[in-house]
């Protein structure tokens, strides 16, 4: 016997345990369940609802699925966090321009900023380095409100760019650093992506297990001339961010 009440449902030929999937969502999104609050106990919440245990748990593990909630053995199921999803597949955006363009709000700690005097070999390839020529060695941890996102170690090319490594990354984004402080545009980058495991130091600064899946990309950006002037690694929490592509098929050929 379906309730009508409160909670909305109908014998109006949506699934059953789709129009439960429904009413959950809509306590996520109207900030009736917050980020990280304890659902009901089924027991308590199939009553509510005027459903079979059967029933709640089918839209429960659908959600779970989808990554809306989470279990917690011996304890519950909570509401997730939102995972923001990102173009960074597809416009070369820095990660703190890709969250502001939601609104979002993100902070930066900065762990490391130094000159490294000789640059890692992969560095020097990247940027084109000789062996001798230093560069800006960066290390920043992005956080949204949940805790920390990302962990970004970045090269700067500081012959290019005097006294860059004197500014404070904490409250002024790299990118606007280049272009608005030494006049260069960056024009276009390389990614690549891939899945990385947490090491101990990165479990630690992103406060995830060790050996956790962490989203990794790699990036080489270039300004007027293809001069690289800048490459990084990045380490980004899957939990809290999702990357999201548009693409289009060639109907030309």
């Amino acid at each position: 016997m379906l309730k009508v009440g409160g909670s909305g449902l109908h014998n109006n030929g949506i699934l059953l345990h789709q129009q439960v999937t429904h009413w959950i969502l809509r306590k996520i999104e109207d900030g009736t369940w917050p980020p990280h609050s304890q659902i009901g106990s089924e027991p308590d919440l199939a009553k509510e609802l005027g459903v079979s245990r059967g029933t709640l748990q089918k839209a429960i593990n659908t959600l779970v699925e989808e990554r809306r909630l989470y279990r917690i053995r011996g304890k519950g199921t909570y509401v997730s966090a939102k995972i923001l999803e990102e173009p960074l597949a597809q416009n070369l955006l820095s990660l703190s321009e890709a969250l502001e363009l939601q609104g979002l709000q993100i902070a930066t700690e900065v762990i490391a900023q130094k000159v490294a005097v000789e640059s890692p070999p992969w560095v020097q390839k990247s940027l084109s380095l000789e062996s001798d020529e230093p560069s800006l060695y960066l290390q920043r941890i992005k956080k949204v409100p949940d805790g920390p996102l990302a962990l970004l170690d970045n090269y700067v090319r500081s012959e290019m760019l005097p006294g860059i490594q004197n500014l404070d990354f904490s409250k002024r984004r790299l990118f606007d650093i280049i272009e608005r402080d030494y006049g260069f545009l960056i024009l276009w980058g390389s990614r690549v992506f891939d899945v990385a495991m947490a090491t101990p130091e990165l479990a630690k600064k992103l406060a995830v297990a060790k050996s956790a899946p962490l989203l990794y990309l790699e990036q080489v950006s270039y300004v007027t001339g293809n001069v690289p002037v800048e490459c990084s690694r990045v380490w980004i929490r899957p939990d809290r961010m999702r990357l999201k592509s548009i693409i289009t098929r060639d109907h030309t050929r």
